[in-house]
């Protein structure tokens, strides 16, 4: 290409010259040295400078696009230039080549920075703990959605100040302390968060770290948050649980020891004193028993341990023997007992035996529960549209205080201002709710008005597949 420029260009300039000549000649030779002949001379100098000029810009143009097109053919292909023999061109070439390397490693630096960006991002989110990240100044810089959702933002609420996110936590004033002391890589707090909703976890507590992703003074910072609100409640739970427990066994046990020590020493002399005493330390031994058997029964099935013996059970029949065994009680306190099961079919899938349990244990509470010359009743019927069994026992007792009632299925539960009149351990109700709601994948409630006596009821699916404890 570097020959065929320079022999092509003198010769295209030799053409020009000589015809520019040739023609201002023959025009001089024709015209004279006159005006016209002057004329004639510029004219056709004129021309062959039009004429130069066209050449040598066509000449040039080619050898540009020549160029341009060998330049592109380096960077697409990475090629060799083979066909210009200079050295400012092969530099050129080493410069392109620099250049073209230079801008594949940024291309590939900045895909793999928006890759990895993108897979933090996502285990960002993924994360269940709320995570917030905020500069030196304390705007927020990146939150993920768990905590989104705890400080009720609808989305990432990037330039809020972190002071402003943690308002109505505990950690609000220590977070302001260590942005002003420099001081917060490396910080644990223990910290409540109020969530303003009307639950019961509606303060939550949680364990707050903070770390810095550069300098231990400067950030950005990044705080995360555990939740131990769970946590908390169920040691709350076990420690009421262990303190109602061991009060309930307290109870019947220091009754006993009494009663032991009474008669080691012979202080009861008299057989019918003896008796009595006996009698009632059998009532407390069956109390023990009966209350280490609710908790047993309890946490088995709560721990999914218990296994239903599934049968078509009469629910009706059931309800008869159940008011046979509580006749004598009841007549001691001249109650009457009642039953008006529907003219319907009443049986349901289910363990016989456990919701035997349950019956008896809403039924001696009725009783229980009802003064003198009361009445107690067991009614059963069908619930069509969900296609249920539902059992009502109705008494003409004391009634519930309405604030109490979703309290009196809770562990231990006892409303107070009742706790003379019958003795219990305030675990038959919890005992009954995990039969029902758990094993038997049903329902069981209570309605009632203080001095109207109470209602309470369960339902029973007809039938269920995979029945299995919670």
């Amino acid at each position: 290409m570097a020959r065929r420029f320079s022999w092509d260009s003198l010769f295209l300039i030799a053409m020009s010259s000589t015809c520019a000549t040739a023609m201002g000649g023959l025009a001089t030779g024709i015209f004279g040295f006159d005006l016209i002949g002057v004329s004639a001379l510029l004219v056709a100098s004129a021309l062959g400078s039009f004429l130069i000029f066209m050449m040598t810009n066509r000449t040039c143009t080619r050898f540009g696009d020549a160029l341009i097109d060998e330049i592109e053919r380096i960077i697409e292909d990475d090629a060799r230039i083979t066909e210009i023999d200079s050295a400012r061109f092969h530099d050129l070439q080493d410069q392109i080549h620099a250049m073209h390397a230079r801008r594949r490693e940024d291309t590939a630096s900045r895909q793999f920075a928006i890759a990895r960006s993108e897979e933090i991002l996502d285990v960002l989110r993924m994360l269940e703990g709320p995570v917030v990240v905020f500069d030196r100044l304390g705007a927020v810089r990146l939150t993920n959605t768990a905590s989104d959702t705890l400080f009720g933002c609808e989305e990432s609420p990037t330039g809020t100040g972190i002071v402003q996110m943690l308002e109505h936590s505990t950690l609000r004033d220590q977070i302001i302390d260590g942005l002003s002391e420099g001081a917060l890589h490396g910080r644990l707090f223990e910290c409540e968060y109020d969530t303003h909703q009307d639950c019961e976890d509606s303060v939550r507590q949680f364990k707050a770290s903070i770390l810095s992703l550069g300098d231990v003074e400067e950030g950005p910072f990044v705080l995360s948050l555990l939740d131990l609100t769970r946590e908390h409640r169920v040691s709350r739970m076990k420690s009421d649980f262990v303190s109602k427990a061991s009060h309930e066994l307290r109870t019947p046990m220091a009754s006993i020891r009494a009663y032991l020590e009474m008669l080691v020493d012979d202080e009861i002399t008299e057989e019918s004193e003896r008796t009595r005493v006996l009698r009632s330390m059998l009532q407390d031994t069956d109390r023990l028993s009966d209350l280490v058997d609710n908790m047993l029964n309890i946490s088995k099935i709560e721990a999914g341990m218990v296994r239903p013996v599934l049968e078509r059970t009469d629910l009706g029949e059931i309800s008869r023997r159940v008011l046979q065994r509580l006749e004598p009680v009841a007549s001691e306190k001249n109650i009457s007992l009642a039953s008006s099961p529907a003219p319907v079919d009443l049986t349901v899938e289910g363990d016989a035996s456990m919701l035997e349990q349950v019956v008896e244990n809403l039924a001696s509470n009725a009783i229980k529960y009802t003064p003198e010359g009361g009445r107690v009743s067991i009614t059963i019927d069908t619930d069509p549209l969900e296609k249920t069994v539902v059992v009502s026992i109705t008494d003409t007792g004391l009634g519930i205080p309405s604030d109490v009632q979703e309290r009196v299925f809770e562990k231990f539960f006892r409303v107070t201002s009742y706790e003379r009149m019958a003795k219990g351990t305030g675990l038959g109700l919890n005992l009954c709710r995990n039969i029902v709601e758990s094993v038997h994948q049903g329902r069981i409630g209570v309605d009632s008005r203080v001095g109207e006596g109470s209602r309470f009821w369960f339902s029973v699916p007809v039938g269920f597949a995979g029945a299995r404890a919670a």
